[in-house]
């Protein structure tokens, strides 16, 4: 299955904020967001979603354009993960979950026996089934973002829409998710993902969408297209890509603020740096 954005303008009311893009995702792929506060990202994958109506162009998916789609039809197709969030009520991880069977129940129905064991396959993939019986409010930031992410998977989508699925994460929870988001990809799901922190994108992703002033700047494999030059357009500041080498001997890019008296003092190896290695 393939999602293809075509000429797409995007923003609110007569200011555009994103101007006339187009690109295609395709499943097996996990696609990185990168660009600088305002720049857009969460106004396109409303945009996707059907939750903003565009200013031109089309969202088609395998040649259909999903615009004049109904929000249960998108959603049996597109999964969502938002920002960490807290909801209002305590619901147990399983009703949070069940909650992505919705657009497959009809109205004024009960989830059957069939969306329960959906519900629960998709905690067992995410290794949260421990967590089926607690209260969602109770658990920690990352077994809540999984949860989410377990939520979109018991919607049985095609393609998953993340936006910024590790702010407001320490840094072991990032990990966490982000393994399991790059496993994603192995179910011929496509996923789409915006993130601040190159490293992810190098790290997890197999492609990178830069954006900046409403365009795409430049898209590619991350190891070719994130460079200092283009981080310095996205973020203003200057940046050196270092290569390094984790325990495992595997080769990994690290980004250095330049001027930094660490930029230019370590090159290869990185025993500074073991957060990288254990990210890779």
């Amino acid at each position: 299955m393939k999602l293809e954005l075509r000429n797409l303008s995007c923003g609110y009311g007569k200011r555009t904020i994103i101007d006339s893009i187009s690109m295609t995702i395709k499943e097996g792929e996990v696609i990185s967001l990168l660009g600088a506060n305002g720049c857009g990202k969460t106004t396109l994958l409303k945009t996707i979603l059907g939750l903003i109506e565009s200013q031109g162009g089309q969202v088609l998916l395998d040649g259909e354009d999903i615009q004049k789609w109904s929000p249960a039809q998108v959603a049996r197709v597109i999964g969502y993960i938002p920002q960490l969030h807290e909801p209002p009520f305590p619901f147990q991880v399983l009703d949070v979950v069940l909650m992505g069977r919705t657009a497959h129940i009809k109205p004024f129905s009960s989830p059957s026996k069939k969306d329960e064991a959906i519900a629960r396959r998709s905690l067992e993939r995410l290794n949260i089934a421990h967590l089926e019986k607690r209260i969602y409010t109770e658990i920690s930031g990352g077994e809540r973002q999984l949860v989410l992410i377990a939520r979109a998977l018991a919607q049985e989508p095609k393609i998953l829409i993340m936006d910024e699925p590790t702010s407001s994460l320490d840094f072991g929870n990032q990990v966490k998710v982000l393994n399991h988001i790059q496993q994603l990809g192995n179910l011929d799901m496509a996923v789409l993902m915006s993130c601040h922190f190159p490293e992810h994108a190098f790290l997890y992703s197999n492609r990178v969408v830069m954006l900046n002033e409403g365009k795409i700047l430049c898209s590619g494999v991350p190891t070719e297209t994130i460079t200092g030059d283009r981080l310095k357009t996205l973020y203003g500041v200057d940046v050196e890509i270092v290569t390094v080498r984790n325990c495992a001997n595997n080769e990994i890019k690290v980004c250095i603020p330049s001027g930094h008296q660490m930029a230019g003092q370590y090159s290869v190896t990185a025993d500074w740096a073991p957060e990288y290695a254990a990210l890779a």
